[in-house]
């Protein structure tokens, strides 16, 4: 038995994470990617942890390389 809503059938979206670090797998659905990633902090904290490290040297080196590029091309 289904229900219909007033205004006819609604669209559900799910996202879905998955993170994988040294042979180690998480997962995790939510019907947004805040909801997911909610799981993953819960479920697997120390992935969570390894995920925001990762992007957070990965951001970190993106600036030293667009800064060193910036200083190389002002000495030509």
């Amino acid at each position: 038995m289904t229900e219909e809503s007033p205004k006819g059938q609604e669209s559900v979206q799910i996202v879905s994470i998955d993170l994988g670090f040294g042979g180690v797998r998480a997962r995790a659905d939510g019907r947004t990617g805040l909801a997911a990633w909610r799981t993953i902090c819960r479920e697997h904290p120390g992935m969570a942890k390894a995920a925001a490290l990762y992007l957070v040297a990965f951001a970190v080196l993106v600036v030293l390389v667009v800064n060193a590029a910036a200083g190389l091309s002002g000495l030509m």
